[in-house]
């Protein structure tokens, strides 16, 4: 049995002969045995398949950990939980225990950090990259598991998550909308257009997106249960949410007539997500102007929304960079640090790529935090 067999045979099993785009992105990145975030392969860094701003430097992490220590604090929160979703290799959690433990001692050690991780295998690296923390500790394998089991005061933290969401792929015609389908043949999958299917059709008809014929989008039906498992999960703080994506005028501007989706297989992007099924990433932007919505729904308030670049600057990664006399770019310690700075600030890598929410739920003060923009409108 493998991966191709497993979809066939769902494909088999169904009258159309064809499963819904989101249910093949489901098997090929989420099946139990043969998904790509279920096996054991190195998906991060020079020996993966992509980076992530996390895996660039611990820089990243460090400052994440300040933004997070002032929410505590603002949010005068005592015994503060650090919730982090998806957090793959671990590398960004262990980078923030490392800054708190330093810079923030008193609520290092009465703190609890939550992981939140689908993988087996990347529960292990996780729990091994933050053995040496000598913190409370705790695992859930779903955010619907650890909704039910826990209510939290203080931040909960996803980068990289909700683009990993499958999604359905839907394309606008003269005639209304139709549905990308998944098929198998002699050459191996490919896709087929259909019905829409009714739970799909009715979302269309509530987003009510006026999009130009020939335009295809994705569309994440996962958006809604995530945040109300997430206000659920939070009794009172602050939700920080890292990924790819733009608001609905910009996500689907007529510029984007193919729509997003992305695969990465050894660092080369490519958009066919039948080439290397169970074996690469497949990836789309998130709907941010969605994702305020849904929050707005189960009482988290957006306070605010900009680009990764802004928020690091405003949260004080300029000022984490090192003076130096050193020359060899392959030894320097601080130069190889201000590098990361720069790539995690580049407006056309990065910097400029990521958006970043900041969502409340019961904090009345705010105006500690560094991060936020006194101007911000929505």
């Amino acid at each position: 049995m493998n991966l191709y067999t497993v979809i066939c045979e769902e494909i088999d099993n169904r009258s159309e002969k064809a499963i819904p785009f989101s249910r093949y992105m489901e098997l090929a990145l989420y099946h139990p045995d043969y998904g790509y975030y279920m096996s054991d392969k190195t998906k991060v860094g020079k020996a993966g398949d992509f980076f992530t701003s996390a895996s660039v430097h611990p820089v990243f992490g460090e400052t994440l950990a300040d933004v997070v220590e002032e929410m505590w604090r603002a949010g005068e929160i005592e015994a503060p939980v650090l919730v982090e979703i998806g957090g793959g290799t671990g590398t960004l959690c262990k980078n923030m225990l490392d800054r708190l433990q330093e810079d923030a001692p008193e609520l290092y050690q009465s703190m609890t950090v939550m992981l939140i991780e689908s993988s087996p295998y990347h529960r292990k690296l996780q729990q091994d990259a933050i053995h040496s923390h000598n913190v409370k500790k705790v695992w859930y394998a779903s955010l619907e598991e650890a909704a039910r089991h826990e209510q939290i005061e203080g931040v909960i933290l996803s980068n990289e998550w909700l683009d990993a969401f499958p999604v359905d792929l839907v394309e606008r015609t003269a005639s209304g909308w139709q549905e990308v389908w998944v098929t198998a043949g002699e050459a191996g999958f490919r896709e087929e257009k259909g019905a829409v299917t009714p739970e799909l059709s009715d979302y269309l008809s509530m987003r009510n997106w006026k999009v130009p014929s020939g335009m295809r989008l994705e569309v994440n039906m996962g958006l809604e249960r995530a945040a109300t498992d997430v206000s659920q999960l939070l009794k009172r703080g602050y939700v920080l949410t890292i990924d790819y994506g733009d608001l609905e005028e910009e996500l689907y501007h007529p510029s984007r007539k193919n729509g997003t989706l992305m695969c990465y297989y050894r660092h080369q992007a490519h958009d066919d997500p039948f080439a290397h099924p169970g074996e690469e990433d497949i990836t789309a932007h998130v709907n941010f102007t969605a994702w305020r919505e849904f929050g707005e729904q189960v009482g988290l308030s957006v306070v605010a929304y900009m680009r990764q670049d802004k928020f690091l600057m405003r949260s004080g990664l300029l000022q984490k960079a090192v003076a130096h006399m050193d020359r060899d770019p392959f030894t320097s310690v601080a130069m190889k640090r201000n590098r990361a700075i720069q790539q995690l600030m580049d407006p056309a890598g990065l910097g400029g790529r990521f958006r970043v929410m900041i969502q409340t739920k019961g904090i009345d003060k705010l105006s500690d935090l560094r991060c936020l923009d006194s101007s911000f409108r929505l």
